[in-house]
């Protein structure tokens, strides 16, 4: 199917406890393309992407897959418009995970130290 991630729409992850996990949010210059496409679908789209393919992910190349995406449609490739990853990107991205990392690691000491 071609917009096999409609399917996913309204659907949330939730925790062992039944809360809903809150979405990701992704960057500023991922838009989607495509018939109601939301941040869901988009999301949905590119973690499948990335999961099921060694391909890199560059979206939809054609500018025509917006008049008409059930023709213009490559397969391949997530529905959003192209974009292109920057090394400001990647650098921003590893501070945030260095961070995080930090953020770990020091709750992991705190909790050995309390025990």
């Amino acid at each position: 199917q071609l917009f096999w991630e409609k399917r996913l729409q309204g659907l949330s992850a939730s925790d062992v406890s039944e809360q809903i996990i809150k979405s990701m949010e992704l960057p500023k210059g991922l838009q989607g393309v495509g018939p109601g496409n939301t941040t869901g679908t988009l999301l949905s789209a590119v973690a499948s992407a990335l999961h099921t393919s060694t391909a890199p992910i560059t979206g939809q190349l054609s500018a025509a897959v917006e008049k008409n995406p059930a023709v213009w449609l490559n397969t391949s490739q997530p529905l959003c418009k192209a974009f292109v990853v920057t090394d400001e990107d990647i650098r921003k991205q590893e501070e945030r995970v260095q961070q995080v990392r930090k953020k770990l690691e020091e709750a992991l000491l705190a909790d050995i130290l309390s025990r």
